[in-house]
């Protein structure tokens, strides 16, 4: 079994980035060199990392180890259409990238992805990927743990799905002030997700360089 574990970045007011159209990564900007190195630890020592299509989209991420040694883990990305820009930075590296797509992505899109560099395509589900299944499929080539550095759309759906094992959040000591700025998760209700209250109990608490970090695991069931 995979463990899924959660990593965002928060606002006070409890989002993912200042804008609703603006990049992740402008919090990313805000935290020190301590902060980064640790982050950076947290993604050598993990199998596989996880984004959402859109997150490439909008924030063109590397998903590599940079800030400290280590092996940068596997990056997957649940694309239900594909339809990613093939300029991508992660599509263009070489390094190993695995995308996932549903049953109704075309062949000539997966074709293009299929022949970037150290790209694998795989097909799961139909109009949408299929996380539980696509778990399935990590776990089948040794993969244990995934680290998810998704936005709320693909947090919404793992945590609909009762997938997510531990939550990681960095606190960021910015108050965003947008309403319409993307919050951790969406409040769209989507077809077989079921966002429910779930317990979870505080594992740690630490400031580290500057910002609050707070580790969650499930609490047992009562």
């Amino acid at each position: 079994m995979i463990e899924i574990t959660t990593l965002s970045e928060l606002t006070i007011d409890g989002k993912l980035a200042l804008h609703r159209t603006s990049s992740s990564k402008e919090l990313f900007d805000y935290s020190s060199d301590e902060l980064k190195a640790w982050f950076h630890g947290l993604r050598a020592q993990c199998d596989a990392i996880m984004v959402g299509a859109n997150t490439v989209r909008v924030d063109d991420p590397l998903l590599t180890v940079r800030h400290v040694e280590g092996r940068s883990p596997l990056r997957v990305i649940p694309s239900s259409d594909g339809l990613l820009p093939l300029t991508s930075a992660l599509l263009n590296d070489g390094l190993a990238t695995l995308v996932a797509v549903g049953r109704t992505a075309s062949p000539q899109t997966i074709a293009a992805l299929a022949a970037k560099p150290g790209v694998e395509v795989v097909r799961c589900g139909e109009a949408e990927v299929d996380l539980a299944a696509l778990m399935d499929i990590l776990a089948e080539r040794g993969v244990r743990s995934l680290i998810v550095e998704g936005g709320s759309t693909l947090l919404s759906s793992l945590f609909g799905r009762g997938l997510v094992s531990k939550i990681i959040i960095k606190h960021i000591p910015i108050i965003s002030g947008d309403p319409e700025a993307p919050t951790y998760l969406t409040l769209t209700p989507r077809a077989g997700l079921d966002l429910r209250v779930s317990r979870w109990r505080m594992d740690d608490w630490f400031v580290k360089g500057g910002i609050g970090v707070s580790i969650y695991g499930r609490a047992a069931a009562t």
